[in-house]
């Protein structure tokens, strides 16, 4: 089961060659929104020291409902982001599970595109069929933060990510259940400010350890104890590339997406 956080969306562009913002560029655009300058400064602040959830929730206080939506759409649907050659390959590996914590819909939009169309479904947090998908013949993509479709409900400031979790108990106990008996591969996570999935790792961690870990594909650059930390803490393995050479990343899921295609032939044959 793969794990796309926001670098999997950065690897998209549109026409004009466009990119995803970074989840700071994102929030920054927001900001300019706020009409109240002591608000916008206040956020800006909290942005300045890293403090993202702190800035998003100034943010989603200070605009109304539908000039957040607004915000959402045209930063997320209004540029018409097209997969990469990522998600290609996310396609072509095939996870019965696909976890996101983006809102957009770009990977989504290729795998219910396409001629396995039927064969796909989307669960957002507050849908209450993930058990069923779960159990069921078909793919799944989990959108464990919402989506653009529905800007109203989506998890982005630190008071959504309790009410998410405090109002609907039965997607995450779900979500628990497969971080505990399956191998995640996290793609595109920065583990520096997601409280769900990390929360979700170190539970399963603490509750029912093993000696299998998940992995995360990372840019190198985190001091050696910090990254030891964070692997005996979430139980899981980084799997380094130099800094700013994403491409290797695409390398490495090529490599994972022939190995694949071998294997599915010689269960065939």
């Amino acid at each position: 089961m793969f794990v796309l956080g926001a670098g999997a969306s950065a690897s998209s562009t549109n026409a004009s060659g466009v990119r995803p913002s970074s989840w700071e560029a994102f929030l920054e655009s927001g900001l300019r929104r706020v009409g109240n300058r002591d608000d916008r400064i206040a956020a800006e602040e909290q942005l300045a020291k890293g403090a993202f959830l702190d800035a998003a929730q100034i943010l989603v206080d200070s605009l109304d409902s539908a000039e957040f939506g607004l915000f959402l759409r045209q930063e997320l649907e209004d540029p018409a982001f097209q997969p990469s050659e990522l998600h290609q390959l996310v396609l072509r590996i095939d996870p019965k599970v696909v976890i996101t914590t983006n809102y957009d819909r770009i990977y989504e939009s290729l795998v219910t595109g396409g001629p396995a169309a039927a064969g796909y479904n989307v669960c957002r947090y507050y849908d209450d069929h993930l058990v069923n998908d779960l159990r069921s013949n078909r793919r799944l993509i989990v959108k464990a933060h919402g989506c653009v479709s529905n800007p109203q409900r989506i998890v982005l400031t630190r008071r959504q990510y309790f009410e998410a979790r405090r109002d609907h108990p039965q997607f995450f106990a779900a979500l628990d259940a497969i971080f505990l008996t399956s191998t995640l591969l996290f793609i595109g996570s920065g583990f520096n400010g997601d409280p769900d999935i990390e929360l979700l790792l170190q539970n399963v961690n603490i509750s029912a350890p093993s000696q299998h870990t998940h992995f995360a594909i990372i840019e190198a650059g985190r001091h050696t104890s910090v990254k030891r930390a964070m692997e005996e803490t979430h139980n899981i393995k980084f799997l380094e590339y130099p800094a700013g050479q994403h491409a290797e990343v695409i390398g490495a899921l090529r490599v994972l997406a022939d190995d694949v295609d071998s294997y599915r032939a010689v269960s065939v044959a």
